[in-house]
């Protein structure tokens, strides 16, 4: 059981309908999703922003698991004991920095494994595939010096958000370089996996070998 949702940017006022296919698939009319943010929120705005957000649907968002600065590892039990687990956006590179110090990869996995729903969104989207190197489109750079730029793996395709900010012959030249299938989506699309199945929202991109399907 495989269940991932993957936001180009969550706040558009046209991703309803990928907000509503999440909701079909975790299948809860009132689920629990935890939050884990790229970086440090020391106010924790983005995280209010996002419990109102998935509150429109019903949903509660009780867990904010960071991962640097105010790291609680006592909250990991409860983390995973969530409906879905939701990775935000933000610079890629840190963001898979901190989620290898806190050792996080095999447990994320293992809630998917589980059947628990991972959504991503922006970075946290570029996460869940085999490698982060599409971030270099968005000028992302470590702090940190990460040796290895491999990720959760858990598709087979490269991930391209905010697709309208890049020539389309730009990703076609990574896709063929990398001999990859590359999907890129614009701001208020989505891919929903369930398991075997893949479903686009809105125009999402196609990309394989370099060229456009």
């Amino acid at each position: 059981m495989k269940k991932l949702v993957f936001y180009s940017n969550q706040f558009e006022p046209d991703a309803d309908e990928v907000d509503s296919r999440l909701m079909e698939l975790i299948g809860k009319p009132h689920p629990s999703i935890g939050f884990i943010p790229s970086c440090a929120d020391p106010d924790r705005s983005y995280f209010r922003s996002c419990q109102i957000y998935y509150g429109r649907y019903g949903a509660t968002m009780p867990v904010y698991f960071e991962l640097d600065v105010c790291y609680q590892p006592d909250l990991l039990e409860s983390l995973l004991a969530c409906d879905a687990i939701h990775l935000s956006g933000g610079n890629t590179c840190n963001f898979l920095h901190w989620l290898r110090i806190r050792q996080m990869i095999p447990h994320l996995l293992n809630f998917v494994d589980r059947g628990g729903v991972l959504i991503g969104v922006s970075a946290g989207s570029i996460l869940m595939t085999p490698d982060i190197s599409t971030t270099d489109f968005f000028g992302d750079k470590s702090d940190f010096g990460i040796e290895s730029s491999a990720a959760l793996n858990l598709v087979d395709f490269s991930f391209v958000p905010h697709i309208g900010k890049i020539p389309l012959t730009v990703l076609q030249d990574y896709s063929r370089q990398h001999q990859v299938t590359l999907y890129g989506c614009h701001d208020e699309d989505g891919i929903i996996i369930d398991d075997d199945e893949i479903d686009f929202i809105g125009n999402v991109i196609k990309i394989v070998n370099g060229e456009i399907e």
